[in-house]
C-alpha cells in the first residue's frame, strides 16, 4: 500500500474517541437489546463487544477462537449484560443459521448485528491459490452476507434494526497483496448501500452501514511482508515504513462508533460508508439530502470532464 495514494484531511481526525462517542455518553444507550458480533474474539471484534456491553446490550459473540472468546465474554459482563459465547466458521451456512436461531432461543430477537470477522494474508496473486482467494471472499463477504439474509426476516417483521458490516479504506483504493482482502470490502460496501435503496423502499426504520475501522495495528492490519516478496519487489522497502504509520488508531475508536451507530442516532447516514475517525456530529450535520446529492460517502467512478456515468 503506497500512502503516497491517499489524500491528506484538511479537518483533523479523530484518534480516540470523543464527544457523543466517550463511554460516559454511550453507556446505557442500547440497554436491552440483543447484538450479535462475529469477530468477537479479539482486536476490533472485542473492542466493538465492549462497548456494545457498555452501552447496556446484552452480547452474542462469535468466532472461531474459543479461548480468546471466553475472555471478551469475561470482560463484556463486567458491564452488568448478559453473554453468551457462540465458536462458529462463519461461512458454514447451515451452523450459522443454527447458531443465529440458538441466539434468538436464549436471548430474544436480535436487534443489531455487527459483522466484524475478517481475514487479510497479504500475498500476491502468484503465491496464492484460487481457494485460497475465495477463502477470503467468503470469510469477508459471504459471511456479511449469511448472517445479514438470517437476520433480516425478523427486523422487518419488527420494521426496525441496525446492520454495522466492518468495511475498511481497502473498498476505496487499490494496492498489492490484496486481490481477496480489496475485492471483498467493496463488495460489502456496495451491498450495505444497495440494500438500503430497498429497506427504504418499503419505508422500514432498518439501517445499514459500511463502517471503516481506521488504522488499527490487529494481528492482521501490522502483519509483516513475506522476504521472499520483499526481495522481488525492493521498491516496497520504501514504503514499509510510511505504511506502518498508517495504524496508529485504537480499536476502541471503531468500537464507539459501531456502538453510536447501533443506538440508531445517526439515521441521516444509513447506507452509507462511514470511516470512524471522521466526526459524525459533523457529517450528519450538511444532511443526507446534500451528501446524497454530492454523491458523498459512497463508492463511485469518475471520468474525464464531459463523460458522465449514464444508465
Amino acid at each position: 500500500m503506497d500512502p503516497k495514494k491517499f489524500g491528506i484531511s484538511s479537518v483533523p481526525l479523530k484518534h480516540a474517541p470523543y464527544g457523543p462517542i466517550v463511554p460516559e455518553k454511550l453507556k446505557g444507550a442500547n440497554k436491552g437489546k440483543v447484538a450479535v458480533v462475529t469477530g468477537a474474539a479479539r482486536g476490533i471484534g472485542r473492542a466493538i463487544s465492549e462497548n456494545l456491553a457498555n452501552s447496556g446490550a446484552n452480547l452474542a459473540i462469535i468466532d472461531l477462537l474459543p479461548d480468546p472468546l471466553q475472555e471478551t465474554k469475561a470482560i463484556c459482563e463486567k458491564y452488568g449484560v448478559t453473554v453468551k459465547t457462540y465458536p462458529c466458521d462463519v461461512t458454514d451456512v447451515e451452523r450459522v443459521r443454527t447458531v443465529l436461531k440458538d441466539i434468538e432461543q436464549d436471548l430474544g430477537p436480535i436487534e443489531i448485528l455487527v459483522n466484524n470477522a475478517g481475514v487479510s494474508p497479504g500475498r500476491p496473486q502468484w503465491l496464492e491459490s484460487f481457494e485460497e482467494f475465495w477463502r477470503i471472499i467468503e470469510i469477508n463477504f459471504k459471511s456479511h452476507m449469511l448472517t445479514t439474509w438470517a437476520v433480516l426476516p425478523g427486523m422487518r417483521e419488527r420494521k426496525s434494526g441496525v446492520i454495522v458490516n466492518i468495511a475498511s479504506r481497502a473498498a476505496t483504493v487499490d494496492f498489492p497483496f490484496a486481490i481477496g482482502y480489496n475485492s471483498s470490502k467493496c463488495a460489502v460496501t456496495r451491498a450495505t448501500s444497495t440494500l438500503q435503496e430497498e429497506l427504504d423502499l418499503d419505508e422500514l426504520d432498518i439501517q445499514t452501514y459500511a463502517l471503516h475501522p481506521g488504522g488499527v495495528a490487529t494481528a492482521m492490519g501490522s502483519a509483516e511482508l513475506r522476504p521472499e516478496i520483499l526481495k522481488k519487489y525492493p521498491s516496497l522497502l520504501q514504503q514499509t515504513p510510511d505504511f506502518k504509520n498508517l495504524f496508529k488508531d485504537p480499536p476502541e475508536l471503531c468500537g464507539a462508533v459501531a456502538t453510536y451507530l447501533a443506538t440508531g442516532k445517526a439515521k441521516e447516514l444509513r447506507g452509507m460508508y462511514i470511516d470512524c475517525r471522521q466526526d459524525l456530529e459533523r457529517i450528519q450535520a450538511v444532511g443526507r439530502d446534500k451528501l446524497q446529492q454530492d454523491n458523498l460517502y459512497t463508492l463511485k467512478m469518475d471520468f474525464l470532464e464531459g463523460y458522465k456515468n449514464e444508465p
